[in-house]
């Protein structure tokens, strides 16, 4: 009984890295939103601060005006940047800021670490778990500027 519960706070408590990053990848509003909830529903790391950050930010296209959607991008990315911060030699978290900077709007202003994150992401992926590698695989096959 008492691994029964500790199975389902643990089940509760985490979230899918690979399918966060589909979702990333997609227009689809409702996954996203449905991503961001899990998030935060999911306990406190690193790891839910950057995948939260990148996924708040590509939500903000999902808003209507201008104003909410700089606002709700810049908390995505005050969340990103500070998981970055804390762990900069994280490759996974230099993927997440790559794939939200190589295709936000320019308007953004958000493209300073292109450059540096693909040359680190493609000297440091192998490091990573083979779900994050073939994510990262699977984005350089289209990605301009993370070639593998």
């Amino acid at each position: 009984m008492i691994q029964f519960v500790i199975s389902a706070v643990l089940l509760l408590s985490s979230f899918s890295k690979s399918e966060c990053i589909k979702v990333l990848q997609s227009k689809d509003a409702k996954a996203i939103q449905k991503c961001i909830v899990t998030l935060n529903e999911a306990t406190a790391s690193s790891d839910r601060t950057a995948y939260l950050g990148a996924l708040t930010m590509k939500s903000a296209a999902l808003k209507e005006t201008p104003k909410e959607k700089m606002e709700v991008f810049k908390k995505g990315k005050d969340l990103l940047e500070k998981a970055i911060t804390a762990n900069k030699k994280n490759t996974e978290y230099r993927f997440l800021r790559l794939m939200v900077q190589e295709n936000a709007p320019k308007i953004v202003k958000y493209a300073a670490n292109i450059n540096e994150d693909a040359a680190w992401i493609k000297e440091h992926y192998t490091t990573c778990s083979s779900e994050i590698i073939q994510a990262i695989k699977n984005y350089a096959a289209q990605s301009v500027v993370l070639d593998l």
